[in-house]
């Protein structure tokens, strides 16, 4: 998934301001979060394809569509880096509580998760425990592996990042959703 709600801001404004440890402590926090929407869907998902298999091809559909229109939105939305927007944490503690609960209330991870489990799984003739297992376990690991080395880029080029980079990565990571969306709206036509 390609990341730019509240917790990437964290992380970038946190990186701009030198803070790397405060944003990896809220990366891990919204990890765990993320993961249990991820668990939560792949599950569900797994119920409802068992139920009624017949509904695979338009989870496919709505799949495709909510990654148009994550990236339609991602694309033309507003991006501002100023204190006000999300609170750094203070102490060491809060920054996973912080992650992990602006993870949590964030209401389009619940969609986004949703629509990526149902979409992949929606592939497989089969889907194993395990595979119900690892997929959140690899998501999480994901995003903080994601995030780790985009740290580390930002520990080595603190001094010439700006905002308008973060800008033109959130506007990348729109630009993927779209092609992404399109791939898999073309394979679920077929």
């Amino acid at each position: 998934m390609p990341v730019s709600g509240p917790i990437a801001l964290i992380v970038f404004r946190s990186s701009l301001k030198g803070h790397f440890s405060k944003a990896i402590r809220v990366v891990t926090g919204a990890a765990v979060a993320e993961g249990i929407y991820c668990a939560i869907a792949t599950f569900g998902f797994v119920q409802i394809s068992t139920a009624y298999p017949f509904l695979a091809k338009y989870i496919r559909y709505v799949g495709a569509v909510f990654l148009l229109v994550l990236g339609i939105v991602f694309m033309f939305q507003k991006v501002r880096f100023a204190d006000e927007m999300a609170p750094i944490p203070e102490n060491k503690n809060s920054g996973l509580v912080s992650g992990f609960l602006i993870a949590l209330f964030n209401p389009t991870l619940f969609l986004t998760w949703g629509s990526a489990s149902s979409t992949i799984f929606s592939w497989f003739d089969t889907i194993s425990f395990w595979d119900m297992l690892l997929f959140p376990i690899a998501a999480s690991t994901g995003i903080i592996s994601w995030f780790a080395i985009l740290l580390e880029i930002f520990k080595k080029y603190h001094g010439r990042i700006g905002e308008k980079i973060g800008v033109y990565a959130i506007r990348g990571a729109s630009v993927i959703m779209l092609v992404s969306g399109g791939f898999l709206l073309y394979q679920a036509a077929k």
